[in-house]
């Protein structure tokens, strides 16, 4: 299932907002969230987890990254830690969380937005809404707009759509705790984060949300289009990898993955030979360090550069 996730920094901030679960709260309210690292003039980094993925699945990039700057990840409305919100789960609410999210975090200026897998979707609306918001973008092995433009990518996704449905099914039977150990082992998952991670994919109102979410990935790809897809003038990286590169599924992601970069200036992909859906979060996590770093580096005509 593609979207199934999923070093020291200074200062650590970890937060449990908000209300029980058991009660809806308004759109951005309460939603937990974990920083590390000191604000500096780079870019605040936004990690925006996949398909039943939360701040957890971060942990290990969290680490690296901080030592460059402020970073932080945070777990959608109704999934992980955050409380339900009212209303539908669909790509413009998780948007419009984020957006009410950066303001409470004091986030005034442009931020760098990384999405794995369908979190992809998730940065490339909120960059569409609200390109003015964002200094940069990183697609890991990620799920967008172009996807549609391949009748096959669509049927993957409807496959994943029934596999997410099928979750939820094992967690009726009491089967999700077989599952928490061997995703926790792929991302490289230890301590307090792999106990996160386990938790999450234990909750049932958790996985039932994630399930929804799911189900407004294919929907979400002609949003995100009719909004303009991926703003072309934001600096945009790329990161796809693969086992088996030259398999015809590989290929055809990888042409749809690559696309906001072609149109992007300035843009960088990166291949990452052998790379698994996932091991961008561990093992291969230094793609998305180089990609921040990059993107870090790059002139900020809002800082005075």
């Amino acid at each position: 299932m593609r979207g199934l996730v999923p070093a020291a920094g200074a200062a650590l901030a970890l937060h449990f907002g908000g209300p029980a679960r058991a009660a809806a709260v308004a759109p951005g309210e309460g939603l937990h969230f974990e920083c590390r690292g000191a604000a500096s003039a780079s870019p605040t980094v936004i990690l925006e987890s996949g398909a039943f993925g939360t701040s957890a699945d971060w942990d290990l990039v969290l680490g690296d990254l901080a030592e460059g700057g402020r970073v932080c990840a945070y777990d959608r409305a109704g999934v992980g830690a955050s409380p339900r919100h009212a209303g539908p789960r669909d790509v413009t609410a998780i948007a419009t969380d984020l957006a009410a999210l950066l303001d409470s975090l004091g986030e005034t200026r442009p931020v760098i937005l990384v999405g794995h897998s369908n979190g992809g979707l998730y940065i490339e609306t909120f960059a569409a809404m609200w390109p003015r918001r964002v200094a940069g973008l990183v697609y890991v092995n990620a799920v967008g707009s172009d996807d549609l433009d391949d009748p096959e990518l669509l049927r993957y996704l409807a496959d994943e759509r029934r596999l997410s449905d099928a979750v939820v099914t094992a967690a009726d039977l009491g089967l999700a705790p077989l599952a928490g150990p061997a995703v926790v082992r792929a991302e490289g998952l230890t301590g307090e984060a792999a106990a996160r991670k386990r938790a999450s994919l234990t909750d049932y109102d958790s996985l039932r949300t994630s399930r929804d979410e799911d189900r407004a990935i294919v929907p979400g790809l002609s949003v995100a289009r009719a909004l303009g897809g991926s703003p072309p003038g934001i600096p945009t990286v790329v990161i796809v990898g693969a086992p088996y590169p030259d398999a015809v599924s590989a290929k055809a992601w990888r042409a749809a993955e690559v696309a906001p970069a072609a149109r992007a200036a300035p843009s960088w992909v990166l291949d990452a030979p052998g790379a698994t859906h996932v091991s961008p979060l561990s093992r291969d996590r230094a793609y998305v360090a180089a990609a921040v770093a990059w993107l870090r580096s790059l002139p900020r005509p809002d800082v005075g550069h």
